[in-house]
């Protein structure tokens, strides 16, 4: 059987009747009665009984009936599976992104992402960059965001953005109302760094050589969330990330801190793998979410305080 005599067939069981059936495949009655003859002989058995001017199927039409039937339910289910990969409902969007992008950044780009697709799914974990880049190169994660420098052979970046770092410091270690601060400002102070293998020690540290300014920090810690709690408990202070300092509830100066120190902002995905229009879209959504996190978090002045933050939300 070909797709046509399937078709005229089915047209014929569904509407009881050639003239029926004509009308519904929008071709004549003739050309109706031809195709239902020339199946019949090519099958070796009749299909229909006419009786009082009408079709009635016989059994083995029936039996052929269910499995057209069942054929047509399953070219039905791939359409409507296409359908479902093109809005995303069928499929799981894998997420990986650094700590401070996963307090809000990625969360909210989630939201109005799975807003367009209710019937999507999606995981989300929070990688340190090292692990971040091996659960895209092997194929864990569709699509990481990374607050760090990356060049890596198997992947390819695009950059949303950057943060500038602050200078977050309690407030019985004043730094004089100043409006921005540099690495010369808080040598004198308990300072708190990250690790010399993540690429913000790395950032900061150069920042005090550039500045010529001695570098002996009280403590190492490897996240930035780490670092604003321990400010936040008064042992020192720290150039942080102002997203994760912008979470950060209790008293507590934020400062700008000048020469800028910039963390660029990344989506990554795998070069072995085509990029498929969830994570183009989820990308937009994320973009678009950092900038609104950014203009929120960014202190002003050294007068922006945990407090005063927290009574503007």
């Amino acid at each position: 059987m070909n797709l046509r005599q399937i078709e005229t067939f089915r047209a014929v069981m569904l509407s009881g009747g050639i003239s029926d059936a004509a009308r519904l495949l929008k071709v004549t009655q003739p050309g109706v009665s031809r195709t239902v003859k020339h199946l019949e002989t090519q099958l070796g058995f009749r299909l229909f009984q006419r009786l009082k001017g009408r079709l009635i199927p016989t059994h083995e039409a029936r039996l052929l009936f269910d499995q057209v039937q069942a054929v047509y339910q399953g070219v039905q289910g791939i359409d409507d599976f296409a359908q479902s990969l093109r809005n995303g409902s069928h499929a799981t969007l894998r997420v990986a992104c650094s700590p401070s992008l996963g307090l809000e950044v990625v969360p909210q780009a989630l939201a109005t992402w799975w807003a367009r697709a209710p019937s999507s799914r999606f995981a989300l974990e929070i990688l340190p960059s090292p692990a971040l880049i091996d659960a895209l190169v092997s194929g864990q994660s569709d699509i990481g965001l990374c607050a760090a420098e990356v060049e890596h052979p198997m992947l390819r970046s695009v950059r949303l953005g950057h943060m500038d770092m602050v200078c977050m410091a309690p407030q019985h270690l004043s730094l004089g109302g100043k409006r921005h601060v540099c690495p010369a400002d808080v040598a004198e102070l308990p300072f708190i760094a990250f690790d010399a293998q993540t690429h913000q020690g790395q950032q900061v540290r150069a920042a005090f050589d550039a500045a010529g300014v001695p570098f002996a920090p009280l403590a190492t810690v490897r996240f930035a969330r780490t670092a604003c709690s321990l400010v936040a408990a008064g042992l020192g202070v720290a150039f942080v990330d102002p997203l994760t300092a912008h979470h950060v509830h209790g008293a507590h100066h934020l400062h700008p801190i000048r020469p800028a120190i910039r963390i660029p902002v990344l989506a990554l995905t795998s070069l072995t793998r085509p990029v498929s229009s969830l994570v183009d879209s989820f990308v937009a959504d994320a973009s678009r979410q950092l900038k609104a996190a950014l203009a929120a978090a960014t202190p002003l002045t050294s007068a922006a305080t945990g407090r005063q933050r927290g009574s503007g939300r």
